[in-house]
């Protein structure tokens, strides 16, 4: 059987740190996940919605995001009442009738129950009744809604690359960190404009939505709608940082009155050479907690020193029944922690033992009795 050797140590792929890097899964695509509303209906592969109302609709994901997520919205789409020329009707809530020749579709994204973000297109002709300088466009806007009050943000006018009658074009939103891109196209999501915008949760909500917005009058055909949301991979060095510097844990230690918090370091091993290696001859620290005891790193790390500094997590030591016994976690070479089956033992008040049955090893550590130990 292949063996597999672990190091006691704090180590990253390559002996590099690790970047954080953001990657992206589709959570879905055609529009499954939309919560449909009663007008809308299942048209062969489209979902179809009519607006004949003076009042917009919007239509919400069921899918929650995080609200610190980075993530990409986009609908492939077609507005069916967006014929040169033709006029739509709407009833207000007085069961009056009003006439549209402009209808407008579009994305929401960052909805909370307070404030939310729109991207609307809407087509125009500069001259309808003069063939020689009339010119159809698409405009693109962003504006932000807050409490049911509108804030046109930015806005783009286009005559290439989108259909500007019935049929299909994509229009999608990148949204990162403060940052956000709009795009549109018939064949392509184009980017049109970025701008660092603050996000829309003002309140604090932990999380928001995307969905689909449909004005008066606008009837969309949608042929896909497709969520991807970040996923932050952190640095794990910084996932292993705490509070604790040696500073700090000077002064925590001098106020103490636990016997066992403090600075212990290396004092013998027992190992399974084939199983479990050391890689260094560490100084740590006791930190009790509700559960038991931290342990932090202080120094003495052998292998990928550069990686290490005083106050990052070593592991964890958790009370159990009995008396001076743990249930213990610790760090090994991959920064993946190993918790299974590791226990620690205080013999005599001033000799720690951490056991890896497992692999048949453990190390001891012994008190430093004068807590200036450098």
């Amino acid at each position: 059987m292949k063996k597999v050797i672990f190091f006691i140590a704090f180590l990253t792929a390559l002996g590099c740190k690790a970047q954080s890097t953001t990657t992206y899964a589709t959570i879905y695509n055609q529009f499954a996940q939309l919560n449909h509303d009663p007008q809308a209906a299942i048209s062969g592969k489209y979902l179809q919605l009519e607006n004949s109302t003076t009042n917009e609709v919007i239509v919400l994901d069921t899918t929650q995001i995080d609200s610190s997520s980075s993530y990409k919205y986009y609908l492939h789409f077609a507005n069916l009442n967006n014929k040169e020329g033709k006029t739509y009707k709407a009833i207000d809530e007085c069961e009056k009738s009003h006439s549209f020749s402009s209808t407008m579709c579009g994305i929401v994204f960052n909805y909370s129950p307070t404030s939310h973000f729109v991207i609307t297109a809407h087509c125009n002709n500069s001259s309808l009744f003069n063939e020689s300088v009339d010119e159809r466009t698409m405009t693109i806007t962003l504006s932000k809604v807050v409490n049911g009050s509108t804030q046109e943000i930015k806005s783009k006018t286009i005559s290439q690359q989108v259909d500007l009658s019935t049929g299909f074009n994509y229009l999608g939103v990148n949204v990162e960190e403060s940052n956000i891109t709009v795009m549109a196209g018939e064949n392509e999501l184009n980017p049109l404009f970025s701008l660092p915008i603050l996000n829309s949760n003002e309140s604090g909500v932990k999380v928001v939505k995307v969905g689909y917005f449909v004005g008066p009058a606008a009837k969309i055909s949608i042929e896909r709608a497709v969520l991807s949301v970040s996923q932050h991979v952190k640095d794990p060095v910084e996932l292993l940082a705490t509070q604790w510097n040696r500073e700090a844990l000077d002064r925590h230690f001098a106020q103490s009155k636990n016997p066992f918090e403090g600075y212990w370091t290396y004092l013998d091993r027992d190992m399974e050479d084939t199983w479990l290696k050391l890689g260094g001859r560490y100084t740590i620290a006791l930190v009790e907690n509700s559960q038991g005891y931290d342990i932090i790193y202080v120094d003495g790390a052998q292998v990928k020193k550069s990686l290490w500094h005083t106050g990052m997590k070593k592991g964890e030591m958790r009370n159990t029944i009995f008396t001076d016994n743990f249930n213990a976690s610790w760090i090994d070479a991959t920064l993946e922690p190993i918790n299974q089956d590791v226990y620690a033992t205080f013999e005599s008040g001033v000799i720690l033992n951490i056991k890896f049955p497992v692999y048949k090893s453990q190390v001891r550590f012994s008190k430093v009795l004068d807590q200036q130990h450098e």
